[in-house]
């Protein structure tokens, strides 16, 4: 575990900064402090969390929250130093689970290879031989760093962070001042969009580490998990498809209503098949057999799930 973030309603009179305080000093130590800060990303209020390392106080943690921006939910970060100091990750999955409404919104796993056994060499091979395709797709790919004169350390981005799944390869090592130095760091960050993030994510972060992209199985011997994406694009284009259908047939349909039942209308208007904008979505699960309230309130829907995502 290299980063989490999840969000939660509190109880109305929870002390939000005290909670995360007590969680801390349980899964990391006696010595984390509390400092009252500004909020962020739109809430009210908030509070970072340190600790003490050689003299220095290093931030590990920050929870914001109040205000009706985000329906009065709360929002706790941990950072890659504070999940690295973590001593019980089943217990900080205990304490999520009971939070009300709780979503993880942000997990990053990591796996480094000290000695090199895996490069980003070996990523930007399995890149070029399709290694990273998801559903057919090869997805986008970046490559920050001095890869002409290779000193400071290059990294291989594959996806992108808007999609909710990107997997950064990086020589972490040279990041850090060894021009030397084989240490290699692959790092998968997933994030809540178009998926739901598991909890048990944080228990079995391995397996999920692995179903991200199949040739990871490379790096762990262990079983994959895979996190089953929404299908978005097939409720875009339902919505789609249902205004125009509104507005080119609409009034036929009102009219076809007054002289038939709502099996007979259906019945001469619908034919077998599937829409082409639909077919994509079809092979991979869109559900299409959706009650009516929800899909007509697909729109709806998806404005609630972006606000709830931050």
């Amino acid at each position: 575990m290299d980063w989490l973030t999840c969000t939660w309603y509190p109880d109305p009179d929870e002390h939000v900064p005290a909670t995360i305080l007590g969680l801390l000093r349980d899964v990391v130590g006696s010595t984390v402090v509390a400092v009252d800060a500004p909020g962020m990303f739109g809430y009210q209020d908030g509070c970072r969390f340190f600790i003490d390392l050689n003299g220095t106080q290093v931030n590990i943690a920050r929870v914001d929250f109040g205000g009706t921006h985000h329906g009065m939910r709360a929002r706790f970060d941990l950072s890659g130093t504070g999940c690295s100091k973590v001593s019980s990750w089943p217990a900080v999955q205990g304490w999520i689970e009971r939070q009300a409404a709780y979503k993880l919104t942000r997990v990053d796993l990591a796996v480094d290879l000290l000695m090199g056994e895996y490069t980003v060499e070996h990523a930007r091979d399995w890149y070029l031989e399709g290694r990273f395709n998801a559903g057919g797709r090869m997805p986008r790919h970046s490559t920050p760093g001095d890869w002409l004169c290779p000193k400071n350390g290059r990294t291989l981005e594959v996806g992108r962070r808007e999609n909710g799944k990107m997997l950064r390869a990086y020589e972490k090592g040279r990041q850090l001042g060894d021009v030397a130095s084989p240490w290699t760091r692959f790092e998968v960050e997933l994030r809540n969009i178009d998926r739901d993030l598991p909890l048990d994510i944080l228990t079995r972060c391995d397996h999920y580490f692995v179903g991200a992209y199949r040739c990871l199985e490379e790096i762990l011997a262990v079983a994959a998990d895979r996190i089953s994406t929404h299908q978005k694009e097939g409720e875009i284009a339902l919505e789609k498809l249902t205004t125009h259908a509104r507005s080119a047939y609409g009034q036929l349909v009102d009219v076809l209503r007054l002289r038939l039942s709502a099996d007979e209308v259906l019945g001469a208007l619908s034919r077998p098949g599937v829409p082409r904008r639909l077919e994509k979505a079809s092979l991979v699960g869109f559900n299409l057999a959706a009650s009516p309230a929800a899909f007509l309130n697909l729109k709806e829907m998806n404005h609630e799930d972006q606000r709830d995502r931050v």
